[in-house]
């Protein structure tokens, strides 16, 4: 099974890749894509629920905040730290 911690860094990962092809909405920090929490695991490749646990822990850790289908990043350091946490060891 895959870990939840390389879950959680492929969802960071991805939420950055998202800004990077779609951009934001005009505050600067909603995605300009709207997404379901099924096509949310979709991405991280886990169940619909781990993408729910996974959300709810990025919450809490202030990385991200949701509404309905929308996605904020509140922390983009912090996504990047959790997306390449060995990378950020080795340098």
């Amino acid at each position: 099974p895959v870990l939840p911690e390389t879950c959680k860094s492929t969802l960071a990962e991805a939420f950055l890749l998202l800004a990077d092809t779609y951009g934001f909405e005009k505050d600067g920090s909603t995605l300009a894509v709207a997404l379901s929490r099924e096509e949310i695991a979709g991405l991280v490749g886990t169940a619909t629920e781990t993408a729910i646990r996974l959300l709810q822990n990025m919450k809490e850790d202030q990385l991200v905040a949701t509404a309905g289908k929308k996605v904020r990043l509140l922390d983009m350091n912090g996504l990047r730290r959790c997306a390449n946490p060995d990378r950020l060891r080795e340098g």
